[in-house]
């Protein structure tokens, strides 16, 4: 298996504070070259995985659809906010926030010695999920333990009784209520 592939031009990482950009649907590989053709210094991690199309086996997909990473510094951001394709610095109010350099670090470093990066979705003690597959498809559960790994640890409960229970992470749904916001329509009045 081979490393996963990612776009980032040399330079010092400790030069300047990373940020993550939002970009348009689809447009990762674009904004991340346009960006470094400006002299921005980027990072694109990018996965393999399965595509949906046999024919074309694996394929290079972005680790974080619809973000890349720009190293530069704050009072300088013109040049990434205009680049055609970003929607926008991911901000703290209406000030840019920077990626705490130990995790920027960790994801620079995991991308240039992993044989192969995938994200797994994360559950907070006492979410509600249901099991899709597997022997207890369709079984709901509360999750007891999540410790990053592959498996997550649920309390299932069955006659009455509740069991622990350890599923493969891609067979969990969340069953937590999504919120729905809805914009405000003003009459005009």
């Amino acid at each position: 298996m081979q490393r996963p592939m990612h776009h980032i031009e040399s330079g010092n990482e400790s030069a300047a504070p990373w940020y993550v950009v939002r970009v348009r649907a689809n447009a990762e590989r674009v904004v991340a070259q346009s960006l470094t053709n400006r002299g921005v210094v980027v990072f694109l991690p990018l996965q393999k995985r399965q595509s949906k199309r046999r024919k074309l086996g694996l394929i290079e997909v972005p680790l974080f659809p619809g973000y890349i990473f720009a190293q530069f510094v704050k009072r300088e951001s013109l040049p990434v906010v205009v680049c055609s394709g970003v929607v926008q610095i991911l901000c703290h109010g209406n000030v840019p926030e920077a990626v705490d350099p130990a995790e920027m670090h960790s994801l620079l470093v995991l991308s240039r010695t992993a044989l192969s990066i995938s994200l797994l979705p994360t559950y907070t003690r006492g979410q509600k999920v249901r099991i899709t597959h597997g022997p207890l498809a369709d079984v709901e559960g509360i999750v007891l333990r999540d410790n990053g790994r592959q498996r997550l640890i649920l309390s299932v409960s069955i006659l009455r009784r509740s069991v622990e229970a350890e599923i493969d992470r891609e067979w969990i749904e969340d069953l937590s209520p999504s919120v729905l916001v809805i914009p405000w329509m003003g009459t005009g009045a």
